[in-house]
């Protein structure tokens, strides 16, 4: 990990109120009473006192290094095994609870601690909402080098639903652990490739439409053995990579269901075989809508770290992450309809789209508070990384016209659509890859289209961007278009207090406008997680010249 990259990570470190941190000596697997600098293996006890950005615990060893623990929260005392050490920092994961935070709870979902996800759901939400506005705030502090930041900082605006709120999960196939099982199907393990867990129980987070569907397809790969195999990511080899189950829910309150597999199949055994009565079997459960099919190479996908018996598989070079996939639908149409603050949204599979309908409806009105229209709807807004258009087409009825940007094709044209399906006339969408700017173009860079027009500079920018964040070029256009307002929307705040610290440094002269940081509202987009949602308002200054 590069010294940027780790001090992101480390960026929100205050000590949580939660309970005052007690230091507990590191210890040898062999013995406990040797006071000596941790190895990889050893087991130590630690007290969490606060989490990083990237939900990991935060504890301190006796050495005085910072031991970051994956699966502790603040206020527990836990055993864990150490899995990397560096000068100043150790990194592990917990094993086993000593003592529970004082504001435990008894998880509801059986699989809790086992699969990779829901790492807080042993946490009263209350706790888990005041960790994210905290996590925030430090960010802004650290990163950003905001002053007041806990002034700025609202607090966490709390999810409607904490259960079967996502309407979007991916499951992984791997080789059963069960002799004559043949392909189970679940979630990753934390820091596992090959196998998964087994969600016997469903997933508490998604639908029961959602999870009957994936019983379906948990029951015909039980009932098919050893006739198909998993996808080896490592080698190439199987048929089975994963499956992904979205769940639109309609303005009548009605669930429909779109099944996504992702195989190796060919054309053939997508009619024929033990592929083709997986499809059928999921078509015919109530709720499934459709069943799509998106062709995954028979490539390995994992490449070996390092080398001896240490070494770790981990994610090799990708094909073109933007580049247009093979995707049939098997059975209905490839779309789903959902229903979002009184907008409808016709979304492929492809489609990028909020995993939190109802508290998406809490971030549209958020963001639309945020620009501060004049309601005069004389504003041009440019939504950047716009994906299907969620929030650019929630702001038009406000705007004079919105420009949205893009690079994923699928996601441009359902944008497109779905400003047809709900009589939007002042929204134009565009294939742009952000991440591949030329900022001594300045804001031609960003303005002018393929075809070689040039649109109007914009009032306000929305812009949303993957964890990443936004590229140096992408901040310094945004720099000479000079805008009244930005509305910074994202779901790593390390990155976004990064790029409010580049908006907001001093301007170096006319066409470069500075910004002054007004507000930022976190959003529980994620609940039981440690991921938060967060909304920065930037306004432009004078320019210091």
């Amino acid at each position: 990990m590069t010294r940027a990259r780790l001090a992101l990570a480390l960026a929100p470190l205050r000590a949580s109120p939660l309970r005052a941190p007690r230091l507990h000596r590191a210890h040898r697997a062999s013995s406990d009473d040797v006071d000596v600098p941790p190895r990889v293996g050893d087991v130590v006890r630690v007290e969490c006192a606060s989490v990083t950005t990237t939900g990991e615990g935060v504890c301190r060893l006796p050495d005085g290094r910072v031991f970051l623990c994956r699966g502790a929260t603040p206020g527990e005392r836990v055993e864990a095994t150490v899995t990397r050490v560096k000068k100043t920092l150790a990194r592990g994961t917990k094993t086993r609870t000593i003592e529970p935070s004082p504001r435990a709870v008894e998880p509801r979902c059986p699989h809790h601690g086992t699969c990779g996800g829901c790492e807080w759901q042993h946490l009263a939400y209350d706790a888990q909402a005041a960790l994210k506005r905290d996590v925030v705030a430090d960010a802004m502090t650290r990163v950003g080098k905001v002053h007041d930041a806990n002034a700025i900082v609202d607090a966490c605006e709390r999810a409607v639903e904490t259960y079967e709120y996502r309407n979007r999960m991916e499951f992984a196939f791997a080789p059963s652990t069960s002799e004559g099982k043949g392909v189970d199907v679940g979630l990753r393990p934390r820091g596992s490739n090959a196998s998964v867990v087994d969600v016997s129980a469903g997933c508490a987070l998604q639908s029961d439409e959602a999870n009957a569907a994936l019983m379906a397809v948990r029951e015909t790969l039980r009932r098919l053995g050893g006739e198909v195999e998993a996808f080896d990511r490592t080698s190439g080899k199987g048929t089975l990579r994963s499956v992904t189950i979205r769940t639109a829910t309609a303005s009548d309150g009605k669930r429909s269901v779109m099944v996504n597999l992702h195989t190796t199949a060919k054309d053939g055994e997508l009619t024929e075989g033990p592929v083709a009565e997986l499809v059928s079997d999921v078509s015919k459960v109530d709720a499934v809508s459709s069943v799509v099919h998106t062709s995954v190479p028979n490539e390995a996908e994992l490449r070996r770290a390092g080398g001896g018996r240490t070494s770790k598989f981990v994610k090799g070079r990708k094909a073109n992450a933007n580049a247009k996939k093979k995707v049939v639908a098997l059975y209905g149409d490839d779309v789903l309809v959902e229903s979002l603050d009184g907008l409808q949204f016709e979304l492929s599979s492809a489609s990028f789209f909020q995993t939190n309908t109802k508290q998406a409806e809490t971030l549209v009105r958020r963001v639309r508070d945020a620009c501060g229209f004049s309601g005069n709807k004389t504003e041009i807004v440019l939504d950047l990384f716009c994906g299907a258009g969620t929030l650019g087409l929630s702001v038009a009825s406000e705007a004079s016209r919105v420009m949205g940007w893009e690079v994923v094709p699928e996601a441009v044209e359902d944008a497109k659509r779905n400003a047809e399906i709900n009589g939007i006339v002042n929204a134009d969408f565009y294939r742009v890859n952000l991440a591949k700017l030329n900022a001594s173009k300045g804001a031609q860079g960003l303005l002018k289209t393929a075809d070689g027009r040039t649109l109007p500079m914009p009032d306000i920018v929305i812009t949303d961007p993957a964890r990443p964040g936004m590229d140096a070029a992408l901040i310094d256009i945004l720099r000479k278009i000079g805008a009244k307002r930005i509305v910074y929307v994202s779901c790593n705040p390390s990155t976004q207090a990064r790029d409010l610290l580049a908006l907001t440094s001093s301007s170096t002269g006319p066409g470069d406008t500075a910004y002054e940081f007004k507000s930022c509202t976190p959003v529980d987009m994620f609940p039981h997680t440690p991921h938060v949602e967060s909304i920065a308002v930037l306004d432009a200054t004078t320019c210091n010249v």
